[in-house]
């Protein structure tokens, strides 16, 4: 789920900031997590765990909307991101598979040459100079 400031999950949940500290962020009731700048981050989740439904306010529905958006768009790259993997690997598969193709033929012609200049066959009974049967 979303992830929204101690400030803004303090109004989600109807109760005070320093309550929210006190009360279950030090007991830790509720688990927070850091964001990539070291802010403190609660999951909304964890809100619902321990409030049970959250009070909307417009600040906190905006950032949870904003947030479900940045998710759903992270989620559409992501997918973008392993098609296109999929679509080189199978690339090449393909590669693979003719490269196999091609080393098979070319060992047979190989063979074909090698047996061309190892061929020992018998002279001819007649001689050189009688060119009739």
């Amino acid at each position: 789920m979303a992830k929204v400031s101690v400030t803004e999950a303090a109004k989600l949940a109807g109760v005070g900031r320093q309550q929210l500290y006190r009360g279950y962020i030090s007991t830790g009731k509720i688990s927070v997590e850091r964001d990539h700048q070291g802010r403190p981050m609660i999951d909304t989740a964890e809100i619902i765990r321990v409030f049970g439904v959250l009070q909307a306010t417009p600040e906190a529905t905006q950032n949870v909307q904003e947030a479900t958006i940045d998710k759903r768009l992270l989620d559409s790259e992501l997918q973008t991101y392993l098609e296109t993997r999929e679509e080189i690997i199978e690339t090449l598969k393909e590669q693979l598979s003719e490269a196999k193709e091609r080393e098979v033929w070319l060992r047979q012609q190989l063979e074909r040459a090698q047996a061309v200049l190892t061929d020992q066959r018998a002279p001819s009974p007649r001689p050189w100079w009688r060119f009739w049967g």
